[in-house]
């Protein structure tokens, strides 16, 4: 079985470093089925290649967020979200000390449903998931964050929520955001190959979280809503 992986960029203000933003996408795909190899270069070689140009793109940066930020590239999400349930249940951190969860899932396609939501429609658009759910400071932040970067959000699709890895998080009482880029033809399909991978959108996907945890870096504790 394969492990989840993970990495700690560890936060520049010493009083603040124990706190900690998680970053995370799973690694998993389908494998082989009847002979046939399921690539997933969208699902979700783009939610795993954005969050390693997050890492890479903070590590190189000389100004590192006040608070750590952990990164996590989970497995078996596609056989029940095993591996973020394990990480939530078994964390190498505190819990309490998880200020705020970012998931990415899914954000190498335009969304393609068919006759009046084509792929040509919906080149800069991305759907964003639960971030209204816990805190809805968290929801403003990554709003703010994306007028550098100019992402039109839907915010239709909760019907996800259950399917992507943040639940396990929010189940512990942290605030989360899943990005999400939408079904197309080739979801869960041996079609899901790397020459239909629109790149600038995973960059544009991987620049605006950049930005987000940087931002919730140094804002600190969110608060889950008491009620609906």
């Amino acid at each position: 079985a394969a492990p989840n992986v993970v990495g700690l960029l560890e936060g520049s203000d010493p009083e603040l470093r124990d706190e900690y933003v998680v970053i995370g996408a799973h690694l998993d795909h389908l494998g082989t089925r009847g002979g046939a190899i399921y690539p997933g270069a969208d699902d979700n070689g783009s939610g795993s290649t954005a969050v390693l140009s997050i890492a890479r793109a903070m590590s190189l940066n000389p100004v590192k967020p006040k608070r750590s930020i952990l990164f996590i590239w989970f497995t078996a999400e596609e056989v029940g979200l095993i591996g973020s349930k394990y990480y939530t249940d078994n964390p190498i951190l505190p819990l309490n000390k998880m200020t705020c969860m970012f998931n990415i899932d899914m954000v190498g396609r335009n969304e393609d449903q068919g006759e009046g939501d084509a792929d040509a429609d919906n080149e800069g658009h991305i759907h964003l998931v639960g971030s209204q759910r816990g805190d809805t400071e968290l929801h403003n932040l990554i709003l703010s964050a994306n007028q550098h970067v100019g992402f039109q959000f839907e915010l239709d699709m909760e019907s996800v929520w259950n399917r992507s890895d943040q639940v396990n998080f929010f189940a512990h009482g942290v605030p989360v955001a899943f990005m999400f880029g939408g079904f197309h033809p080739d979801y869960h399909q041996p079609s899901d190959t790397i020459d239909k991978i629109n790149y600038g959108k995973i960059a544009a996907a991987a620049r605006l979280y950049y930005l987000a945890i940087f931002a919730a870096a140094d804002h600190g504790k969110f608060e889950m809503k008491t009620s609906e």
